[in-house]
């Protein structure tokens, strides 16, 4: 198992020990421990004298407390602190996401309200116009009720005035019938039995002349009855044209809320598209951006390799008596070298030899580290290619520490090889110098001189240092201007979602809202047609009365003139009967 230890050395013979400080879990998370020292021996103790008193380290430690291997811990903590600082980020990332939501859930739980309230308004509206339609069906039974009461009193009318035409043509034959007596009774007398006959007669004619006083109660109450209906229906009326202009402002109001919509909608598009060209101005920028670090990182390279070719060769004027720079005289240059004896030599080189070796042997453990990293980064990036949606984040956060890693062991691991090439150099040159002091060196050869080409190497590590400058500086311009960008793109994006959000809301609302006025233009046309249709219904039934009406009081006058008539003639009768 895997734990992060203290590495403590005491001063003396004492051995080392490792201090526990935690240990990793299988699924990758560390917990503390608090555990006795382990001591260290062998080869591991040898290990451990690579490092520091205090040192912190990584140690695999087996289930009987033997060290198995021991390792440094300070790039694996700062790859840590790296995927920790990712996490950070994504979580407040996440952190930011989730307050977007939640504030995009409140402004919908606000639609929601605000469309319940609607729902309930419109429940009471057709809630009252059921009460409506219930009015307007009694109403409809009442009108039934007294149509048929009307056409009983049209029945009984026509009747009355079938009668009184008969009455009247029986009355016109019996006027007749007196004229022609009355001719003959002026020539002579009228007999007591013509007489009394004539009386009976006229008698008949009185009763059967009543006039009908009864008809005209029923028609009043009819005539009521209309008059009333009528003055409903006109209530209902500008009821309902109130409501019709009601209706109009309300539709104006969502026809002009509309249009404000659809200037919305046109703005959010005209800002989409500005953020859609500054995101694209950014990515230039990100490419420009990368294209100064690629030159950046070639400008460096140059310039180390610059470097490398000065020290080479300025490394030749202090091993070679016959090189010499800037008017140096031969074996100056090795002068200080060339004091140390045969055998000091010897042992500098015997020494030289065993540290190549101890840091070849490290640089190779962990260049077989850094080989291990990236075959299971490789391994994880297949797994990826291949991973349901549920396991790529705990996938993808495996990719990032396994980068991480390879890059913090291939940062560590070039400066070594660097330190591992000039121990290497170091060995050679001194192997060379004792191999020539042992009487294996060659014969002296002609003085050459070299400061012309230090002065031109010098020269360019210079102007490839400036260039280095500038491209720094201009980096980190264009870094700091590209950070505040992508913030105030993400500000942007952030809104336009908002209002995005926001736009189709608004959208579904004015949907609801067109779609309750259809209803109550619907409703408002409907009950206009019932309306007026009832109206006229009532007003011909009205007409129909006052016609009724004035044929009664016609056929009353006429009944009133006949008994006029008929006394006239019994007055007559009488005179004649004294005579």
């Amino acid at each position: 198992m895997l734990y992060l230890a203290e590495l403590s050395k005491p001063i003396g013979f004492a051995k080392s020990s490792l201090q526990l400080l935690a240990k990793q879990q299988p699924d990758n998370t560390w917990v503390a421990v608090n555990e006795e020292a382990i001591t260290l021996e062998g080869r591991i103790a040898q290990e451990a004298n690579r490092f520091k008193d205090g040192s912190l380290v990584l140690a695999e430690i087996s289930g009987s407390r033997q060290v198995s291997r021991i390792g440094e811990a300070a790039r694996q903590l700062v790859t840590y602190l790296q995927n920790f600082s990712r996490v950070q980020d994504k979580a407040r990332s996440q952190e930011e996401e989730i307050e977007v939501w939640k504030q995009s859930l409140t402004f919908q739980a606000q639609e929601l309200t605000r469309r319940e309230m609607e729902l309930e308004g419109r429940e009471e509206e057709v809630q009252r116009l059921y009460e409506q339609y219930k009015g307007v069906e009694e109403e409809r039974k009442l009108l039934d009720s007294l149509r048929q009461e009307l056409e009983t009193q049209q029945a009984y009318l026509a009747e009355q005035q079938r009668l009184i035409g008969q009455q009247r043509e029986a009355l016109y034959q019996q006027r007749q019938e007196l004229e022609a007596q009355l001719q003959e009774a002026r020539s002579s007398r009228l007999r007591e039995e013509e007489a009394a006959q004539l009386q009976a007669l006229i008698q008949q004619l009185q009763e059967r002349l009543q006039p009908a006083q009864g008809v005209f109660a029923p028609l009043q109450g009819l005539k009521s009855q209309i008059q009333q209906r009528q003055e409903h229906l006109n209530q209902s009326i500008a009821t309902l044209e109130q409501e019709r202009q009601q209706a109009k402002t309300e539709q104006d109001r969502l026809d002009q809320d509309y249009r404000l919509w659809k200037e919305r909608c046109a703005a959010w598009w005209g800002s989409r598209q500005s953020w859609e060209q500054a995101q694209a101005n950014w990515q230039a920028q990100q490419g420009s951006l990368r294209a100064y670090q690629e030159h950046l990182q070639q400008v460096v390279q140059q310039l180390q390799l610059q470097e490398t070719l000065y020290q080479q060769t300025y490394r030749l004027v202090e091993e070679y008596d016959f090189i010499t720079a800037s008017g140096t005289e031969p074996g100056e240059a090795g002068s200080p070298d060339s004091v140390i004896s045969l055998e000091e030599l010897a042992n500098l080189v015997s020494q030289l030899r065993r540290d190549y070796e101890q840091r070849s042997a490290q640089v190779n453990q962990q260049r077989a580290e850094l080989e291990q990293s990236r075959q299971a980064l490789r391994e994880l990036q297949e797994r990826l290619a291949t991973a349901s949606p549920e396991e790529r984040f705990d996938i993808e956060m495996d990719i990032d520490y396994a980068q991480a890693a390879c890059g913090a062991l291939e940062e560590a691991l070039l400066p070594q090889e660097k330190n591992l090439q000039r121990d290497y150099e170091e060995l050679i040159r001194q192997e060379a110098r004792l191999s020539q002091l042992q009487g294996q060196s060659t014969a002296a050869l002609p003085t050459v001189e070299i400061g012309p080409l230090l002065s031109q190497i010098d020269r360019q590590k210079q102007a490839l240092g400036q260039e280095q400058a500038r491209l720094h500086t201009l980096i980190q311009q264009l870094e700091s201007s590209l950070k505040a960008q992508q913030e105030n793109l993400a500000r942007q994006q952030q809104e336009l979602d908002q209002q995005w959000q926001q736009l189709q809301a608004e959208e579904e609302s004015l949907r609801a809202c067109a779609q309750a006025m259809a209803e109550t233009w619907g409703r408002l046309n409907h009950l206009q047609a019932s309306l007026y249709l009832e109206r006229d219904l009532w007003m011909e039934l009205g007409a129909q009365l006052a016609q009724l009406e004035a044929d009664l009081h016609q056929h009353q006058q006429e009944t009133l003139t006949a008994r006029a008539h008929v006394e006239q003639v019994q007055s007559l009768l009488v005179t004649l009967a004294q005579a």
